[in-house]
């Protein structure tokens, strides 16, 4: 144990972090419960392998955050180092998944509906935010500080899974928030995920950190929400698509 690990476990805001992640079990109960108990995906197919899989592989990544977080706050670095090197075998696998269990979904149907191609805009900038906050987590593994910011990001970049379907299935009395109306839905989820984000970039300034880690989640995020209302409707876009979902 050194020095700096123990002043950041015993001084670190996040030295209770392990409670607030734990919290995304059941926000994920909420967002997903409902489809799973209906035993269909967001865009209605039925549960199959692959997506049974990918939901297991962030199941997993979620309960070692929270294992990780936890050896933080009782000091069981070592443990710790050892258990995080497993994200070299669940990152690359999280990835792989997600971009099968795209794949299955461009080609459930025989032709890609235009909003279906629009929605991927989430998975490309949710998946890229995943991983950059993952590489830059490992790449400041000796800076405690900064570490523990980009593995909360590794969830955080995941946020609309959970926040988008928690106003389909809790807010949809809300006018406006049915699924008739998808785009007002995008708004309002981009509108909590941003501003959650940017709380948290406000709360490390308070603490003298200028270039917080939340920002590359705070862009990504911002990313998917410019694109899902510009050029996700372009043709190149749809060519994007087709082009992946052609892949063998």
């Amino acid at each position: 144990m050194t020095t700096t690990d123990q002043t950041f476990a015993l001084r670190s805001p996040y030295r209770n972090l392990w409670i607030v992640i734990a919290l995304l079990i059941p926000a994920a109960m909420l967002g997903f419960g409902p489809f799973i108990l209906d035993g269909v995906t967001f865009s209605g197919r039925s549960l199959t392998p692959i997506v049974l899989v990918h939901a297991a592989l962030m199941a997993l990544w979620v309960l070692m955050l929270i294992a990780q977080a936890w050896f933080i706050h009782t000091a069981r670095f070592t443990i710790h180092r050892w258990v995080g090197k497993s994200s070299f075998i669940i990152v690359p696998l999280i990835i792989l998944s997600t971009m099968a269990m795209i794949h299955e979904r461009l080609n459930a149907n025989a032709e890609i509906a235009a909003l279906t191609a629009r929605f991927q805009i989430y998975n490309l900038m949710e998946t890229t935010g995943f991983a950059l906050a993952w590489a830059f987590g490992l790449a400041y593994r000796r800076r405690p500080s900064f570490h523990v910011r980009f593995m909360v990001s590794t969830a955080l970049a995941f946020g609309s899974a959970i926040v988008f379907r928690i106003i389909l299935n809790w807010f949809a009395w809300v006018p406006g928030l049915g699924r008739e109306n998808i785009e007002t839905v995008a708004i309002a989820n981009n509108a909590v995920l941003l501003l959650m984000l940017l709380a948290l970039v406000a709360n490390d300034w308070r603490f003298g950190i200028k270039r917080s880690p939340f920002w590359l989640v705070t862009i990504t995020t911002a990313l998917i929400h410019i694109g899902f209302f510009t050029f996700t409707k372009s043709d190149w876009w749809m060519s994007l698509v087709q082009w992946f979902a052609g892949l063998p």
